[in-house]
C-alpha cells in the first residue's frame, strides 16, 4: 500500500464556514485593500485601529457581489466600532500615500 492512499483517507477538504469567497479579479475593491494594508503597516499590525477599513472592504465586496450580504454584527463588527474609531483616511489620500511609498522604493 502506498503512503499517498492512506493519507488521502484521513484528509478531507471542507467547505468554508460561510460559503465561497471569490477572488476580486477585476480589482473592484483593490483600493480598500491598499488602504487597509497601509493602515496595518502604520499601526504595526494592530488591526483594532484599522477595523473600520476592514468593514469598508467587506461592504465593497458585498456591494459588488463578491460575497453574500451579511449583517456586520455577524462578522464581528458593532455599531460602536465605527463611532469610536480614529479618523479613517479617504480612498484618494490613501492611494496617493501608497503610490508615494512605492515611488521611494
Amino acid at each position: 500500500m502506498s503512503m499517498g492512499s492512506s493519507w488521502q483517507r484521513f484528509s478531507r477538504a471542507e467547505a468554508p464556514e460561510r460559503g465561497a469567497f471569490p477572488l476580486d479579479l477585476n480589482g473592484e475593491c483593490q483600493d480598500f485593500v491598499k488602504i487597509y494594508m497601509a493602515c496595518l503597516k502604520e499601526a504595526k499590525g494592530n488591526n483594532g485601529r484599522c477595523k473600520p477599513l476592514a468593514r469598508e472592504y467587506l461592504k465593497c465586496r458585498m456591494d459588488h457581489g463578491l460575497m453574500n450580504k451579511e449583517d456586520f454584527r455577524n462578522l464581528g463588527f458593532h455599531e460602536d466600532d465605527a463611532a469610536t474609531s480614529p479618523e479613517k483616511p479617504s480612498i484618494s489620500s490613501a492611494t496617493s500615500a501608497t503610490s508615494a511609498t512605492s515611488a521611494k522604493k
